[in-house]
């Protein structure tokens, strides 16, 4: 009888040997999977490849504009066929200049003498200047009485008094100037009356003067 426990006992104990080993050798295994990895010069490096997984095919999204890349060259537009309007031709200009003079004949050494001058001041408009002088001698005369007539339009005046002493030369006294505007279009042909008096109703040299009077008609081309 004591023989048959000892061999039941032998059993058991060589039961859980082999249950103890069996639990050793697993905790040791899973103790070593969790152990850090040493560095060890003769180990043969363990394969890190990953077999990838069945490609899945989904909708593509939209790719982000590659900043990095050339971009390509613009291209040159064509020129538009489309015809140019023609310009309107400005009105021509002009520099119409001209100058001259008319002068009265009393048959004494005393006359008047009109100078005018005639310039454009547009492409519609010429510009009239005149200036009246009263030309002589020795003079010795009062305030007087004069008119001009310039494209239709008539001025009056007075002169100052002329006192003049020098007898060796003739001497041009200013008593009136006037401006005015004459209308007219490039190339157009234009008259220009000019008429004017001046009431001296004195004696010079010798000679009755009343009236001295000076008169042109100007034909200008604009």
């Amino acid at each position: 009888m004591d023989k048959h426990r000892s061999n039941v006992f032998i059993a058991l104990v060589l039961v859980l040997l082999i249950i103890a080993a069996i639990l050793a050798w697993t905790t040791g295994s899973e103790i070593l999977s969790g152990a850090p990895v040493t560095a060890n010069d003769d180990a043969k490096p363990v394969s890190t490849k990953v077999v990838p997984s069945a490609a899945v095919k989904t909708s593509s999204p939209s790719k982000a504009p590659d900043t990095t890349s050339t971009p390509e060259p613009t291209a040159t537009p064509k020129p538009s066929l489309t015809p140019k309007p023609t310009a309107t031709p400005k009105p021509e200009a002009r520099t119409l200049d001209k100058t001259g003079s008319i002068s009265s004949e009393t048959g004494a050494n005393i006359n008047m003498r009109v100078d005018w001058h005639i310039t454009s001041a547009n492409s519609k408009e010429l510009t009239l200047d005149v200036e009246v002088y009263i030309v002589s001698y020795a003079i010795n005369a009062g305030q007087h009485n004069g008119s001009i007539r310039l494209y239709g339009k008539e001025y009056t005046f007075v002169s100052d008094p002329i006192r003049i002493d020098d007898n060796s030369k003739k001497h041009e006294t200013l008593i009136y100037d006037a401006t005015v505007t004459i209308p007219a279009e490039i190339g157009e042909t234009v008259a220009v009356p000019i008429w004017a008096k001046w009431d001296f109703d004195g004696v010079y040299g010798g000679k009755q003067i009343g009236r001295i009077t000076a008169e042109a008609a100007l034909t200008i081309k604009a």
